[in-house]
């Protein structure tokens, strides 16, 4: 078995717990069947990944914009995304970054939260990718039932 697989994000969506309003992100290993892999983020990650799921732009640059248009100017493409583990409670993701200088390409790797890796990778275009050992946190698409964000 492949150490990773590409994955997609199906979708943000809003739950209610104990009358308090929270977001997950649900995110599908091209290759886990059924299983579907939840990731609760905050409301302004929610709504920044729900607009480029979309394609919504807005007047002025939001914050992942703002990311992205300065990797831009900087000459640095992100090559893609990983979400790689969970540690203490907290998924963990990787953004992979290059640019190419004198004729050979300069790596840069950052850690990050995966909502801001997914939300970067959306609006750069940057495939995800998704650590198959989280699958043992994973769910059946099957056996959930949300309703999409309205953010």
């Amino acid at each position: 078995m492949e150490e990773y697989s590409k994955a997609d994000i199906l979708g943000v969506y809003a739950t209610n717990v104990f009358g308090m309003t929270n977001y997950v992100m649900l995110i599908k290993g091209i290759d886990w069947e059924d299983l579907v892999l939840p990731i609760y983020i905050g409301a302004h990650e929610a709504a920044s990944i729900e607009w480029a799921l979309k394609g919504y732009v807005h007047k002025r640059p939001m914050t992942h914009d703002l990311m992205v248009n300065v990797l831009e100017v900087l000459n640095v493409k992100i090559e893609k995304i990983t979400i790689d583990a969970m540690i203490d409670n907290i998924y963990t993701a990787t953004i992979f970054l290059y640019k190419e200088e004198n004729g050979r390409k300069i790596r840069y790797n950052v850690d990050a939260r995966p909502s801001d890796s997914v939300a970067l990778a959306l609006r750069a275009g940057a495939p995800i990718y998704i650590a198959n050992r989280l699958k043992s946190y994973a769910v059946s698409e099957s056996s959930i039932s949300l309703v999409e964000s309205e953010e």
